[in-house]
């Protein structure tokens, strides 16, 4: 295995998931720093299933190369998608993709798809005044290989 192909794995003896109480922007779910966090929903179900969908897409998000800044940009800046279409198409696909897994999931924890997800959306969310995050100066060009 090339040592490029090392960097779009996660390593899991550094990987931590977090409950927490306030995110970087507003969203129930989050990824960085080696680091997947869910918004807490005072749910241990919810929380699981956020923690569920947000692993997935991080590793597939990963292992395609795509930097966790960029998927910062698509969920902060209208524009980004439009300027990285390639990967934004990767990034909606991975997100299609966490969200079937999480579907299984709340639907084998007896919950309704409908109702969870209306949870989900109608959340406020508290977000960290010190570290939200305006749309990060992503570089011109992302090498993905």
């Amino acid at each position: 295995m090339k040592k490029k192909d090392l960097k779009k794995l996660i390593n899991y003896s550094k990987l931590k998931f977090k409950v927490s109480k306030s995110m970087r922007y507003d969203d129930v779910g989050d990824y960085f720093n080696s680091t997947i966090i869910a918004y807490d929903m005072n749910n241990p179900i919810i929380n699981n299933a956020i923690m569920l969908h947000e692993f997935i897409e991080y590793t597939l998000i990963k292992s395609a190369g795509i930097p966790v800044a960029m998927i910062d940009a698509f969920d902060t800046d209208e524009k980004a998608a439009k300027k990285y279409k390639k990967e934004y198409k990767l990034y909606c696909k991975y997100h299609r993709m966490a969200n079937n897994i999480e579907r299984h999931f709340i639907k084998n924890m007896g919950m309704d798809w409908k109702s969870y997800d209306k949870t989900i959306y109608r959340t406020e969310v508290k977000v960290k005044k010190s570290k939200k995050i305006s749309p990060p100066k992503i570089a011109k060009k992302w090498k993905l290989r």
